[in-house]
């Protein structure tokens, strides 16, 4: 039997929205209809779908303490900017502080279409999707905000993870000893790091509006075939290469396409960006030591964590087990400078990072 407490705490929420449906459209409350979107893997936030007045709306609840201040500024400043592009669904209201009943919320339009999520792109999608990552880049950049962590020198990360490492290693030996060649492996990943991030450091890149969270699941496929993003509130400020190797290294789509085949988002975007960027590329290329490093150590911290609380049973990371997501990033780590990581991936093939 549901607990008649929260059920009608639960009314009592869904009528503040309405309000607020109401106030955004000048519409009566009476009129709106709510319901709650089930979240999808690894969300942080909670949606709901609103519809008046032939509208369909979609509410944006923040929820994560450390994002209540700067995400949803960020989503709706976004959504603002992009508004005349059509890449983006359409603003409607902002209301920046949390309530008794709720977060902060940001309200839009409903982007009609089909979420890419974990299929596997076209070469002429990605062609597509490359214009859409060209008009995003080439919003102009006056008084504009950094991405969510860009502030963060990459030196400060990099000291961050290979502690992290080392805690691994620990773990490993203690309570996990089939992990041992797992962790001794990401030790020993410190000097492609270190150097790739001392390069980086030394560069001085041009920096453009960019998404910070590139995972296909934002990615929708409209009616009349467009392409639209949703999901802005990392986004901002940023370097275009680290951007590009956050959309390529993804744990939502990195299994899904070789080198060669990004090749069709990679040629059309990176002729345009390099007129203006001419080391776009060669920054992209040290990215791609650092990302996998950047993945393997939010899996293996979430992987002890999950390990303390009996919870890694069945684990699985966008779609494949938790081992093979970890391999995958740990072959990449070790192909750099090389883009090709199968090799590397049958030498791999039996090393394990947790039980299964």
């Amino acid at each position: 039997m549901d607990d008649p407490d929260f059920t009608d705490g639960m009314a009592v929420v869904n009528e503040a929205l309405k309000t607020l449906v109401a106030q955004a459209t000048g519409l009566p409350s009476t009129t709106v209809r709510l319901a709650i979107r089930p979240p999808l893997e690894y969300q942080s936030n909670r949606l709901y779908d609103a519809w008046t007045g032939g509208r369909h709306l979609i509410i944006k609840e923040f929820l994560k303490p450390d994002e209540l201040e700067d995400a949803p500024a960020r989503e709706f400043r976004a959504l603002e900017l992009l508004a005349p592009l059509d890449i983006a669904p359409q603003p409607v209201l902002f209301q920046p502080l949390p309530t008794a009943l709720n977060g902060p919320i940001v309200i839009y339009e409903y982007m009609e279409g089909e979420m890419w999520g974990r299929r596997r792109p076209t070469a002429g999608e990605l062609a597509q999707l490359a214009e859409v990552w060209l008009k995003m880049n080439a919003v102009p950049t006056d008084n504009l905000w950094m991405s969510r962590g860009y502030e963060q020198p990459l030196h400060e990360r990099g000291v961050r993870w290979l502690a992290l490492f080392r805690a691994y290693a620990a773990w490993a030996k203690a309570e996990f000893p089939p992990a041992q060649q797992a962790a001794d492996l990401c030790s020993g990943l410190s000097e492609s790091w270190r150097a790739a991030v001392r390069e980086l450091t030394d560069c001085d890149p041009p920096l453009c509006f960019c998404r910070s969270d590139a995972r296909f699941a934002n990615v929708i496929r409209r009616p009349d075939g467009r392409l639209g993003l949703v999901d802005w509130e990392d986004s901002g400020l940023r370097d275009p290469a680290r951007d590009l190797v956050d959309l390529t290294t993804h744990p939502n789509q990195e299994d899904l396409l070789s080198p060669g085949d990004w090749q069709a988002f990679l040629e059309p975007y990176i002729a345009v960006r390099s007129g203006s960027d001419p080391q776009l590329f060669h920054r992209t290329h040290l990215y791609l030591a650092l990302f996998p490093v950047f993945w393997l150590g939010v899996l293996i911290r979430d992987g002890m964590r999950m390990a303390g609380t009996g919870r890694l049973a069945g684990w699985q990371v966008n779609g494949l087990p938790a081992n093979e997501r970890l391999r995958r990033y740990l072959a990449r780590a070790l192909a750099w400078p090389e883009m090709d990581s199968s090799s590397q991936m049958e030498t791999l093939a039996e090393v394990v990072f947790f039980p299964r």
